[in-house]
């Protein structure tokens, strides 16, 4: 077995990183199993789950998703019974931050990535992304995924900070009108039965997948770090429509990390 001691071993940043996001997701389950809240662990967290039982070893950053309608119970509970180092950010909780994906930061600490806005005074701390989860209408990939590829390209571009470039320059002009084109027909589609489920389009997701609901409800629960969290119902079908062949490392040139810089206090 390989030794991935190299990457997050025990006295290591990543691995002192790691153990304070597991802190944070701790936080966020205690609040969602009091009050009904549904939650399951996604994306690179899920696929660690399952394939190391914890963290992707080489991994700096922990995703869970969260239906709509449950987030909006959680926007106004997890605020009141956070503990003092915790935060939710959303461009209302913190009007400077508009990057289109909501997180929990940690207050006590400081994470820089390459894509962070020096000329705005938003909560850089150590996060969890939370990622919105909506009913989808029943479309062909193709279309699907040239619609909210764009839509969630566009949601990216304009809430990150970029390199004055006669491209970056371009894109910012033409770009809003890309994106309100696919919003435009998307919400035309939505008018069909909805029968599935994916991420919330005014929102940013790597990934424009859709999936039935059975893979995800009832929801299941996985080993991560030694503790129980929520994730999808059927988590191998779930991990392979995004990453197939998923249960295979990928060579040592792609196992990369977000980290420019980071303190914890």
């Amino acid at each position: 077995m390989e030794d991935f001691s190299k990457y997050n071993g025990k006295d290591s940043i990543l691995r002192q990183m790691q153990l304070r996001l597991l802190d944070i997701l701790i936080e966020i389950d205690k609040i969602c199993r009091n009050h009904d809240i549904k939650y399951w662990i996604d994306f690179g967290s899920l696929l660690g789950a399952v394939r190391h039982s914890g963290f992707i070893p080489w991994d700096d950053d922990l995703d869970i998703a969260m239906p709509k309608e449950d987030f909006e119970r959680f926007k106004k509970i997890a605020p009141q019974e956070f503990p003092d180092n915790l935060f939710l950010q959303t461009p209302e909780t913190d009007p400077s931050f508009q990057m289109p994906i909501l997180k929990v930061r940690d207050n006590n600490s400081l994470f820089i990535t390459r894509h962070e806005d020096f000329t705005k005074e938003y909560n850089k701390g150590l996060y969890i992304d939370i990622f919105i989860v909506t009913k989808y209408p029943n479309v062909n990939k193709k279309t699907r995924k040239f619609l909210l590829g764009w839509i969630s390209k566009v949601n990216w571009f304009m809430g990150t900070k970029h390199n004055v470039t006669l491209k970056n320059h371009l894109a910012a002009i033409s770009f809003p009108a890309i994106k309100y084109s696919c919003l435009f027909v998307w919400k035309l589609l939505c008018l069909k039965p909805k029968k599935q489920l994916g991420y919330d389009v005014k929102r940013y997701c790597p990934y424009s997948c859709a999936y039935p609901k059975e893979w995800i409800y009832p929801l299941s629960e996985v080993t991560f770090e030694q503790h129980r969290f929520f994730a999808p119902h059927q988590p191998d079908l779930y991990l392979n429509s995004i990453y197939p062949n998923f249960m295979q490392l990928p060579p040592e040139e792609k196992r990369v990390t977000h980290i420019i810089h980071v303190e914890m206090h």
